[in-house]
């Protein structure tokens, strides 16, 4: 794809015309260890912004939550609502098309570093939350052992751009950046989790292969190469 003005408009068009054909591995670390912190609460309506073809977000149905999803491609949707899923088509730079304290939980899965307003993500998130309601946001961590010894050596970050490009990562995060900008917006931190951590660069290893890398997030969360981030929305 030719190099685009960086606009909101742009952005949403390279993510749907780069992603949408994305397949999650539903073994991947960081999918497990967001399952088990959604199974700690209380099953209701859950949404999935991203939710791609349904695959992750419908597994919650037996367990009693009522899943909702939400992406920019049409044949995802689809796919998603034959499995169970309430999924409709959305720019979420435009707004999540939800009414106020509508969900129990809502999950943004490597999303968010692919917007330009993050802040707007976020309040909006903060909007459709229920009071007690909580947040799960994963997202790369710009800061991983490996990114760190990257720049040691003056080598450019992994899953960061400096043009929308690749994987179209126009915001990097930190674990105490992430989390700063949740509690601005009113969330209460509750947990930091990491996927694993890349103590070998990440295109020797993974945690498909190699299921017990994930407990290296768990130990050293702030070195891992993903963030996984639950807040809550304070009871009124």
């Amino acid at each position: 794809m030719s190099e685009q003005k960086l606009t909101s408009i742009s952005v949403t068009e390279y993510n749907k015309q780069t992603f949408a054909s994305n397949r999650l591995n539903l073994k991947e670390t960081r999918l497990k260890k967001v399952y088990r912190m959604i199974l700690e609460e209380k099953s209701g309506s859950l949404l999935d912004i991203g939710c791609g073809n349904g695959d992750f977000s419908s597994l919650f149905i037996k367990a009693g939550w009522e899943p909702y999803g939400i992406d920019l491609d049409a044949a995802n949707i689809e796919q998603a609502k034959v499995i169970g899923v309430k999924a409709r088509v959305c720019d979420i730079t435009k707004g999540l098309p939800f009414e106020d304290n509508f969900f129990e939980c809502v999950l943004a899965g490597e999303v968010i570093e692919h917007l330009i307003d993050t802040d707007f993500l976020i309040k909006e998130i903060f909007r459709v939350v229920r009071a007690g309601g909580c947040v799960i946001i994963t997202t790369p961590n710009m800061v991983s052992f490996e990114n760190r010894i990257r720049i040691l050596l003056g080598i450019y970050p992994i899953w960061v751009n400096y043009r929308l490009e690749g994987v179209g990562h126009v915001r990097a995060y930190t674990p105490k950046v992430l989390k700063k900008q949740l509690m601005e917006h009113g969330f209460k931190i509750e947990k930091h989790k990491g996927n694993w951590v890349p103590f070998i660069p990440q295109r020797f290893i993974n945690d498909i292969k190699w299921p017990w890398l994930s407990i290296t997030g768990d130990l050293f969360p702030n070195l891992s190469m993903d963030i996984i981030i639950k807040a809550r929305k304070p009871n009124d």
